[in-house]
Formats: C-alpha cells, sequence, structure tokens
C-alpha cells in the first residue's frame, strides 16, 4: 500500500506556502503550475474552470510550454466530455483524484473514439485528474497528462493530490475573497469625501490600515488632533467596551458607527427637512460655517448654483438668514439624538 513520506508532507506545506505567494487576481497562475510540476511530475499541467450545465468554458490556464509543437485539434471538450471516463466520474460527484487507467486499461484506451479524437493528437497516454468540490455549473479540475511512452501515474501520484485537494480548494476560495475585497476597495477610494457612509479597516493592533475618503473626512471631523493611523479617542474607547453601535454628532451630521470584525462602517445621516439632497448638503457645510465659495469648491458648482439652492432653503424653513438655516438644522440634529 502506498503511503507518503515525510518529506512528501513537507514539500506540500511549503508548496501552499510558495501557492498563496504567488496568487493573485486567480489562485492558480501559470507560476503555481510550476510549482505544482515539482509535486506531480507530469508533461503537461493544466486547471481549467467550466460551466457543465450551460457547455462553457469560463477560465484556463497551462504551465508555460506544455503545449509547444501541438496544434489545436478540431474538437472541443464538450464534443467528448460523455466519452471521457473520469471527467464523466467527476460529473456523477466522483470527486477523488482518478487516472483514466483506473477505468480503461491502456490497450482499451487506445481502442476507444476519445482517444483517436482526444488524446492521440496531443501525444497523450496517461492522465491523472483531481477537481475541487465545486457546482456543475462552476467545476475547477487540475490535469496532469503524461505523454506516449510515459509510465502510468503512482498511487503516491494520487495520495499527493488528496493531501492538497482541501489546501488548493482553500487557495481559490483566498483569491476569490482578495479579488471582492479589492473590488469593494477601489470601489470606497473612487468615492469622494461627500459619500453619506465610510469604511475602516483596522490592523491586528487596533490602528487604521484603510479607510475611504468619506471616512477619512468623518474622523477628521471628529478629531482634528488626530493624525495617521490612530483612532480617535472616543472610537479607541467604544471598541474597548465592545458595544454593538456607536451614535454621534460629527459636523452637525449623525454619525452611526458599527463594527463588523476588523472592518468599521460609519453612515452619516442628514436631518430631514423637507430638503433635496444638494439642499441638504450645502446646508450641512453652512452649518460647518463654510462660505458660499468655499462650498462651490468643495462641491465643483459655481458659487452663484449655491446661493440659489439657499434661497430655497430659506423658504422651505422660513427663515431668511443662513444663520437661521444652520440653528434649524443643528436644532433638529439635538432633537434626534436619544435620550440619555
Amino acid at each position: 500500500m502506498a503511503a507518503l513520506t515525510t518529506r512528501d508532507a513537507e514539500r506540500v506545506l511549503r508548496f501552499v506556502t510558495e501557492a498563496e505567494e504567488l496568487g493573485g487576481g486567480h489562485a492558480f497562475t501559470p507560476a503555481v503550475l510550476v510549482e505544482l510540476g515539482k509535486l506531480v511530475e507530469a508533461d503537461e499541467i493544466h486547471y481549467g474552470e467550466l460551466d457543465r450545465v450551460r457547455m462553457r468554458d469560463r477560465y484556463a490556464v497551462h504551465r508555460p510550454g506544455d503545449e509547444a509543437g501541438y496544434d489545436p485539434v478540431d474538437v472541443t471538450y464538450w464534443d467528448i466530455a460523455a466519452d471521457h471516463p473520469v471527467c464523466h466520474a467527476h460529473t456523477r460527484g466522483d470527486l477523488r483524484p482518478l487516472k483514466v487507467s483506473d477505468f480503461l486499461c491502456l490497450p482499451r484506451l487506445r481502442k476507444s473514439r476519445v482517444y483517436a479524437v482526444w488524446f492521440r493528437p496531443y501525444g497523450i497516454d496517461h492522465e491523472l485528474t483531481i477537481p475541487l468540490p465545486s457546482p456543475l455549473w462552476h467545476t475547477k479540475t487540475f490535469l496532469f497528462d503524461r505523454r506516449r511512452g510515459a509510465r502510468d501515474f503512482t498511487e503516491r501520484d494520487r495520495l499527493m493530490l488528496e493531501l492538497l485537494q482541501p489546501h488548493l480548494a482553500r487557495l481559490w476560495h483566498a483569491a476569490v475573497s482578495r479579488r471582492r475585497l479589492r473590488a469593494a476597495m477601489d470601489y470606497l477610494e473612487s468615492g469622494g469625501e461627500d459619500d453619506g457612509r465610510g469604511l475602516v479597516v483596522l490592523g491586528v493592533d487596533g490602528r487604521i490600515d484603510f479607510a475611504s475618503p468619506a471616512a477619512r473626512r468623518l474622523l477628521r471631523e471628529l478629531d482634528r488632533s488626530v493624525h495617521g493611523s490612530e483612532l480617535p479617542a472616543v472610537l479607541a474607547d467604544w471598541l474597548e467596551i465592545a458595544a454593538p453601535k456607536l451614535e454621534l454628532v460629527v459636523s452637525g451630521s449623525r454619525v452611526t458607527v458599527s463594527r463588523s470584525g476588523h472592518a468599521l462602517l460609519l453612515e452619516e445621516a442628514q436631518p430631514s427637512l423637507g430638503l433635496t439632497s444638494r439642499e441638504t448638503q450645502i446646508l450641512s457645510w453652512v452649518a460647518r460655517g463654510k462660505t458660499n465659495r468655499e462650498i462651490a469648491e468643495h462641491l465643483w458648482i459655481a458659487p452663484s448654483t449655491v446661493r440659489k439652492h439657499l434661497e430655497n432653503v430659506y423658504g422651505k424653513l422660513g427663515v431668511s438668514t443662513r444663520t437661521a438655516a444652520a440653528a434649524r438644522f443643528l436644532g433638529l440634529l439635538d432633537e434626534e439624538q436619544p435620550a440619555g
């Protein structure tokens, strides 16, 4: 009975560490396949993702140089999928590493249709395949091929892939998380300071690793003495007591802070005075002591547009000065604060 050596196990762990460093937007790059080939020797190594429900290719990568000297055949995977014994088994839910020789000895394989139209044109006699647990509309599979005249894959090769399988699945999910986080970060970074929601990501030491533009504005207005990656004291103290939410008044706006793991979500709510969102936005800047010109520069609009919006605000609030309008704005905020 085949068994892995201590050296094999050490090589697997080393591969996992290196794969985490090599993977970027996708877990399985050509460089990762090169390292994988050092664990299980093969003439060609491929990784592919398929939608087997709609019969579509989703993603494919090959180890560099593996297909040199071969012309593509005029047959697609979908033409031979039903005849390929390993693919058929994986589709039925058998997720073990499987060899073609588990189903067909080499003489029988060479007499088959799948060999004539698929394996022979590529010069392949032996194949070992390992899938990752996946739904049929997004399967993920590694293929290890050996050319004509080579020996078949061994049980040691199969055991190596069995040991790797959960690590490969974890690497794939980690790459998906990285892509989603990067997309979220890009979206947040592209937002303006005037956005009503801001995100802060904390490091393990409680300092700020990332803050979106809106979050940076709110933190700055909350405590202008704090710089760099330090949190304002009121937030640091709140995190110490682990309360579910924190409500603050920041430059005339009510800000609710909630926590999820190492992330803080800051949500700014403007009071309701029957104003449009632009009128409320301008009035909030008036309440902060900004002039019409300063507001216009900040919002990228003309000072005359700011003046026109304020005239509408005065009419809706029944006031005639910016001081009175700001007082109404701040007074409503005070009224909305929870008691105690």
